[in-house]
């Protein structure tokens, strides 16, 4: 850890000052007037609420939950070892707080669960912020946007709409969100873990066709440019993904919002967005594009 102890000693009075300030309707930080500093997005947002900061402080680690089996966003790589986009952010975050990522993994309907009941202090895992969800958990700032497109071999000519879909054999992720977008058009459900896995059941013709999310088929393609197949049509509506916090902390979130900002401003965020995706984020909108959300 970089920090040391006597860093983080902030005296009781600004602290206060600061937490006061913080609560006020329309105050928010400028986190350019913040970089650099010794400890981006910590001491400043340190008050007396759950104390996962503080803690994590004290450890000198953010502990993170993450499923690992859901690449290009987590999963093992080369050796074996965690990587994908979503573990990368999530140890660019936690080194911009002065701290060291440390992941524990978790099947897909454990994870927020695992926030209550205190296993990690946030969740990196393509989490999409909703109304529902935020009864229960507090969300960051998003920092990935995609949307729902429909995969399809190169040439097909009789699906070229999610609409195509009724009695066709969709293959796609069984824990995700897409399930409900196949039989609401009356696709028949067949299970496939993996983007690649899906692909090659559509090449094959297992599938008659794949739903996934626009950036798992940018970063197919990336990788596997001559692999026949092409997006047929694309959803609107928009999945937002966010860090998850259980509720009481928000120090901790503003330090990972600072966090995101931050990384946004020095380039950091671009280096991985690109090594996943390519090209610029079109479909980011900003990090700094906040929404007041219900």
């Amino acid at each position: 850890m970089r920090g040391t102890r006597a860093k983080r000693s902030v005296s009781l009075l600004l602290l206060l000052s600061l937490a006061s300030t913080m609560l006020l309707p329309g105050c928010t930080f400028d986190s350019q007037d913040r970089v650099p500093t010794p400890n981006m997005g910590i001491n400043p947002y340190r008050v007396n609420t759950g104390n996962l900061l503080g803690n994590a402080v004290e450890r000198g680690t953010l502990r993170i939950g993450t499923e690992r089996d859901y690449p290009p966003f987590s999963y093992r790589g080369t050796g074996g070892r965690l990587t994908g986009f979503d573990v990368e952010i999530a140890e660019e975050v936690a080194r911009h707080m002065d701290l060291r990522a440390e992941f524990t993994e978790e099947a897909w309907d454990r994870l927020l669960p695992g926030l209550t009941e205190g296993k990690y202090d946030a969740v990196f895992n393509q989490i999409e912020d909703r109304p529902d969800r935020r009864e229960l958990y507090d969300f960051s700032i998003a920092y990935l946007s995609t949307v729902p497109v429909l995969l399809v071999r190169t040439g097909e000519e009789e699906i070229r709409s999610f609409s195509d879909m009724k009695g066709k054999r969709i293959g796609l992720n069984p824990t995700g969100a897409y399930q409900e977008i196949a039989r609401k058009h009356g696709a028949e459900v067949v299970p496939a873990k993996y983007i690649r896995e899906a692909a090659d059941m559509l090449v094959k013709g297992s599938v008659d066709a794949v739903i996934t999310d626009q950036l798992s088929v940018t970063n197919l393609k990336q990788q596997l440019p001559d692999l026949p197949v092409q997006a047929a049509a694309s959803s609107r509506e928009v999945f937002e993904v966010s860090a998850a916090f259980v509720k009481g902390n928000p120090d901790l979130l503003a330090a990972v919002n600072n966090a995101l900002a931050t990384m946004q401003q020095d380039g950091t965020y671009l280096t991985i967005w690109n090594k996943y995706f390519g090209d610029t984020p079109q479909s980011y909108k900003g990090i700094h594009d906040l929404k007041d959300k219900p």
